[in-house]
């Protein structure tokens, strides 16, 4: 089946013929933490039949935006992972999900909605400019309405991992809500931490880091929404 087009001379318009289909943002979201086996995405996109999954990732490969692999050893399983022009992509896409964060979530977490804890770190961690992060060895567990992930900042990047054993610099502890509200601007880093909504342990020092580091991430990608000078919501408490 041909793939049905806008026929617009406009840069949107063409964006959307290749992204616009649902679940793709949401496959490229999943591959913005690392390579995922297609075993990996079934498991993330509750809902999505596994033939949609292999057409949506076929088209995204088609589109020069996810590539696959042979995964690292000892697994040699496939993997997909974006490619330079999907992680152009996943960048165009961030301030987009702080926007959907701020207009459109609740300050509640309906009982079918899912989670990860990585899905809104992904979008911080890949915001990250390298040179703020030069010299830095950090590990720091997020604790999400009962679900752990981990970031890492090392050799000027900041990714998103899973948690291992070996204990983390600094843990922090909220919910789904607390993050969705701290993303949309109608609370703040510090506010979540003077209310008890979000819970801090660790070293203070890669704890005062990051939470300067977030800040920072967020209001700019605030800025570049709606402008410099936007101030959140006040908050109770």
């Amino acid at each position: 089946m041909a793939r049905r087009t806008y026929e617009q001379f406009c840069g949107l318009a063409h964006a959307l013929d290749v992204v616009g289909e649902r679940w793709t943002l949401l496959i490229v979201r999943e591959l913005m933490s690392g390579p995922k086996r297609y075993s990996d995405l079934t498991a993330a996109l509750d809902g999505i039949g596994t033939s949609l999954l292999a057409t949506r990732v076929r088209q995204l490969e088609t589109d020069g935006i996810a590539r696959r692999r042979l995964g690292d050893p000892p697994a040699a399983s496939v993997v997909y992972e974006l490619t330079p022009t999907g992680r152009e992509l996943a960048r165009a896409v961030i301030p987009l999900a702080l926007w959907g964060a701020r207009h459109y979530m609740s300050d509640e977490r309906a009982p079918q909605e899912s989670h990860r804890p990585e899905w809104a770190l992904v979008f911080l961690a890949d915001g990250l400019d390298p040179s703020t992060l030069a010299g830095m060895t950090a590990d720091y567990d997020f604790h999400i309405d009962g679900s752990t992930a981990r970031l890492r900042i090392a050799a000027g990047q900041a990714t998103v991992t899973n948690p291992s054993a070996a204990p983390a610099d600094a843990e922090l502890t909220s919910d789904a809500a607390t993050v969705a509200a701290i993303a949309g601007g109608r609370t703040t880093i510090a506010a979540a931490v003077t209310n008890g909504q979000l819970r801090v342990e660790g070293n203070p020092e890669a704890l005062q880091t990051l939470l300067s580091l977030l800040d920072t991430q967020l209001n700019s990608y605030r800025n570049q929404i709606s402008g410099p000078g936007h101030q959140p919501a006040p908050t109770e408490g």
